[in-house]
């Protein structure tokens, strides 16, 4: 559906009562029509005109601003949700390296006692594992975060556009109802 603004197409009528007035004829009748009958719908037409299109602009500008707003309210989300997601990042990242420092600390401190060598070195290991499960744990959650936010953005837009294809088809069918009444 091609929408234009109500100036634009009382412009075109204007010029088409413009071309039916500077129209030569012969008597009322112009290439088989009435000259004065055609003058009288597009004047009726214009009389007529306005306030079904005013209407159906401000229905127009409505579903805009929605959708506008929507895709605002959208990149916000989406923005936080990345913001939300490199803030857990990095707090798994910093935990992990506090994990690993300690760790390798531990493993330091061990290595300087010869008989429980072996045992320093296993649990070493232990704490390196656990700290490089529980990033990926958090990164993991992370993701699982950012993943739920867009779908519930992408809900939200559903029935943002749900709500103007109502609109539109509601408009339409009123718009062919008050064309169809006319005839």
């Amino acid at each position: 559906m091609i929408h234009t603004d109500v100036s634009t197409i009382r412009k075109w009528l204007r010029e088409l009562d413009q071309a039916f007035e500077n129209a030569r004829s012969f008597g009322p009748v112009v290439f088989g029509l009435d000259k004065g009958e055609c003058h009288n719908r597009v004047q009726q037409i214009l009389a007529n005109l306005p306030s079904d299109f005013d209407k159906a602009e401000r229905v127009l500008r409505e579903s805009d601003r929605l959708i506008g707003g929507a895709q605002s309210e959208a990149q916000i989300t989406i923005a936080q949700a990345h913001e939300e997601a490199r803030r857990i990042i990095e707090q798994a990242r910093r935990e992990a390296e506090q994990i690993l420092e300690r760790a390798h600390a531990e493993q330091q401190r061990m290595l300087s006692q010869t008989e429980i060598y072996q045992l320093a070195q296993t649990q070493a290991q232990e704490i390196l594992e656990s700290a490089r499960e529980k990033a990926q744990q958090i990164r993991q959650g992370a993701d699982e975060y950012a993943y739920e936010v867009l779908t519930q953005l992408e809900g939200a837009l559903a029935k943002v556009m749900n709500t103007v294809q109502n609109g539109k088809v509601l408009l339409e069918d009123y718009l062919k109802q008050r064309v169809g009444t006319r005839r």
